[in-house]
């Protein structure tokens, strides 16, 4: 019994990185398809949360000077300069939103990347989560 799931178990972790491999180039294509000048090398890893109007502590303004809109799809970020558009991608389920910094954090103590808005983090991710994993580069001007 021992000598047949040994090769079985090694063709199913063969198949599923190869799943994910195709899985990746896949997504990978969309997005330049979608977005012709991106450069993947400027990608980053980290950790995204998500930030809302009934947060204790949000101000009512952006530290651009925007009125802070629930609905935006809008982020903070303390490497981006404000108006640059983020591609925020969530490798688990290959979702992918875009976002346009206008706001300074999250907190540093946090470690984390990216603070989006309840909206913006619904569409690549369940709110309930909190935080999760993403790959994130700044989409240029067309």
């Amino acid at each position: 019994m021992r000598k047949i799931v040994k090769p079985v178990l090694c063709v199913a972790l063969v198949l599923l990185f190869l799943n994910i491999g195709v899985s990746y180039w896949i997504l990978a294509r969309s997005l330049k398809s979608r977005f012709p000048h991106l450069n993947f090398k400027k990608a980053r890893l980290g950790v995204a949360s998500w930030y809302s109007r009934t947060d204790k502590n949000i101000n009512e303004q952006t530290a651009n000077g925007e009125k802070f809109n629930d609905r935006a799809k809008t982020c903070a970020s303390w490497d981006y300069p404000f108006g640059t558009r983020l591609l925020v991608i969530n490798p688990l389920n290959g979702k992918w939103v875009v976002c346009r910094v206008n706001d300074r954090g999250p907190a540093k103590h946090l470690n984390r990347e990216v603070d989006m808005t309840k909206t913006a983090f619904k569409k690549i991710a369940n709110p309930k989560w909190g935080l999760i994993h993403v790959a994130f580069l700044p989409v240029p001007k067309e």
